[in-house]
């Protein structure tokens, strides 16, 4: 009887230990993050653009001297210049327009790359690296770059911004990079970035632009994304003959 008696016991307390055990919260149970996913905004000069400001998100929206520039992550191969004073864009390949970036920069192709030490800029850490190549059989430093430590991460971004300024895109994003020109080292990007809601990056195309189908047409149409006489008349103040 005794024994019955303890079984009874076992068996009860078991069971209460189980419901218990299913009723708690499991304690690798993950939290659900309420942080919003974040994009940044940007400001600097650049040889290839001047002095710019920039959104990047998932692509890049680059507002200089000459309008908007618009990429996005998930159609790499395409760039959109966009004219806000006529309304027109103009499409061109990614290459097309990364080679028209560089036009008059001699380019660069890095071998090795070594970390020279921490920084800030702006409040932000960096890492800042020297890049080398070899010239007639001599190692030559030929760029020196920062990268964020903290930044855009996208593989995708990363090797197209990169692109820009020939430098592997494994050690982040660049905010400042100066490239061997002849004999000397010249500032090539100088930027600041800081973070923002990646809801207000903007890469879409209004949808009351005309297309172009060149660029003397994105700048110099009337908006009907094609140009006439009129137009460079009126652009250099002096008919043609």
């Amino acid at each position: 009887m005794t024994s019955a008696k303890t079984a009874l016991f076992i068996a009860a307390a078991l069971v209460f230990l189980c419901t218990g055990q299913t009723s708690a919260a499991p304690a690798s149970a993950k939290k659900v993050s309420t942080k919003p996913d974040l994009a940044f905004s940007a400001q600097g000069k650049s040889a290839f653009f001047g002095p710019f400001s920039m959104q990047i998100g998932k692509g890049l929206r680059i507002r200089a001297k000459f309008g908007f520039t618009v990429w996005a992550s998930d159609k790499p191969n395409d760039v959109y210049m966009l004219n806000a004073e006529n309304r027109t864009y103009f499409r061109e390949s990614a290459f097309e327009w990364l080679d028209w970036n560089r036009r008059g920069t001699p380019n660069i192709d890095i071998t090795e790359v070594q970390l020279i030490d921490k920084v800030s800029r702006q409040g932000q850490p960096c890492l800042h690296y020297a890049g080398y190549q070899m010239i007639r059989g001599r190692k030559v430093k030929c760029a020196e770059f920062c990268c964020l430590e903290k930044g855009p991460t996208d593989k995708v971004l990363l090797d197209f911004w990169c692109k820009h300024f020939l430098l592997p895109p494994k050690y982040g994003f660049p905010v400042l990079v100066k490239q061997r020109v002849a004999d000397t080292m010249q500032t090539v990007l100088d930027m600041q970035i800081k973070p923002m809601p990646l809801a207000n990056v903007s890469l879409t195309i209004p949808k009351d632009y005309k297309r172009t189908t060149d660029k003397a047409a994105l700048y110099f149409s009337d908006g009907s994304g094609s140009i006439n006489k009129s137009d460079l008349e009126e652009f250099f103040q002096q008919p043609l003959k």
